[in-house]
């Protein structure tokens, strides 16, 4: 049943903690892996509902038996990975929910790196966003769920991480890993790959012009970053759904009994791109109230007003507060490319919740500010302040610090820039 491999995980989570984190990251990370494998184990083979965990499994079978699957290149290339842990493991999906255990854990670092290099000015423990990308409910399930989604969120935010520390400290060497995990993301979900492409373009543009002169406006920026729009549209239609594909995807999409917008079609691309806004919209909040009919629906619509409040934050820290503009442009370009891309074609919000668990953390980090905030709030009610040495009260200082900042633009919205300056 999976126990070597609790077991193996496990140790190599205890030895990845022994050298990154402090303590609190330690007690959390043990804490959600824990529950992660309690999850796994348990909880998931109880649900009714099997999602896409018996395709994989039997891909994966089909793969150690010597023959060529026939599911699609997606989910065939993850085979692959899940047969070499059917190889070492047993063979059986719990052995890949455990691997999924300490990626969901090891998820935090990247995301932690961008989320220092999106705000420089802010303490760099981000425990808020930490505790929200370990243990937000909806994604805490789904990343226990023996299918490719952690292993791909994992790559997909190291890859970017990877990338920007490449980009930033300008060490050509760094950039070596960045094709391999880009090709292995490419075969397991294309379309994170591409919007990752379109993210490091922007971010190139931005340091580039950075570089030419310190103080950038936006309507510089925006011409420059102007070309994106096409790129992005180019590689949707050239390289995953010519026209053809989008509606036959869409039909595919469709079906299940957690369905929006059934039985739309585009007529032309124009159509396609005029509904894209709504699309992208739906993708990232949908279900709404009207749409639950189920239990699982209802589990479905829980999680939107969590992500309303997270794009809320992350619109206030972006626009208040003290953002790299490189990084921020790298973040935005994802996130709006991400929702456009999937929300054009995904037409189930079953599929949505575990599709968009990659934009929902891009929302946490944007919204580091705020949830540093919240933080801080929950600390001082719990009589648990950082203050005991030197280096804790400086940036605890330097976050009152920040958020005076803030609360000056809501008082002073002709003196913004004057209000940032507060040191």
């Amino acid at each position: 049943m999976g126990v070597l491999a609790v077991v193996v995980s496990l140790f190599l989570l205890i030895t990845v903690l022994k050298f990154y984190g402090d303590a609190f990251y330690r007690a959390a990370a043990i804490l959600a892996f824990v529950g992660h494998i309690v999850v796994s184990f348990a909880l998931i083979p109880a649900v009714p509902y099997t999602w896409d965990i018996g395709a994989f499994h039997q891909t994966t079978l089909t793969i150690l038996s010597g023959n060529l699957p026939i599911e699609s290149s997606t989910v065939a290339s993850f085979g692959g990975v899940q047969s070499i842990l059917y190889s070492i493991f047993s063979s059986q999906p719990t052995t890949l929910g455990a691997l999924n255990g300490i990626l969901a854990i090891l998820l935090f670092i990247p995301i932690r790196y961008l989320c220092q290099q999106l705000y420089p000015s802010m303490p760099d423990d981000h425990y808020g966003v930490m505790t929200l990308v370990l243990f937000l409910p909806l994604p805490f399930f789904l990343l226990s769920v023996p299918m490719r989604d952690t292993f791909t969120l994992f790559l997909f935010f190291s890859l970017i991480a990877i990338a920007l520390r490449a980009l930033l400290s300008r060490q050509p060497l760094l950039a070596v890993p960045l094709v391999p995990l880009w090709g292995m993301l490419f075969l397991l979900r294309p379309e994170l790959a591409l919007i990752s492409l379109l993210g490091g373009i922007a971010a190139t543009i931005t340091e580039g012009l950075r570089g030419m002169e310190s103080d950038i406006s936006a309507s510089k920026l925006g011409i420059a970053l102007s070309p994106l729009g096409a790129i992005g549209f180019g590689l949707f239609a050239g390289l995953l759904y010519p026209f053809a594909a989008v509606n036959t995807e869409l039909v595919t999409r469709s079906r299940g009994g957690a369905v929006y917008l059934d039985g739309m079609q585009y007529t032309s691309w124009f159509d396609f791109l005029f509904a894209l806004p709504g699309r992208a919209i739906y993708f990232q909040f949908a279900p709404f109230p009207l749409h639950v009919e189920s239990a699982f629906h209802l589990l479905a619509f829980s999680a939107t007003p969590i992500v309303i409040v997270l794009f809320v934050s992350a619109a206030r820290s972006l626009y208040e507060g003290k953002c790299d503009e490189t990084v921020a442009m790298l973040l935005v370009v994802v996130y709006l490319a991400g929702i456009a891309g999937y929300g054009a074609i995904n037409s189930n919000f079953g599929t949505n919740v575990r599709h968009r668990i990659a934009f929902e953390f891009l929302l946490v980090i944007m919204a580091a500010p705020v949830i540093r905030r919240w933080e801080l709030t929950v600390r001082k009610w719990i009589g648990v302040v950082p203050g005991h040495h030197s280096q804790s009260h400086e940036q605890e200082r330097e976050t009152e610090e920040f958020d005076r900042g803030m609360h000056i633009r809501d008082q002073n919205p002709n003196q913004t820039d004057n209000g940032n300056q507060a040191e």
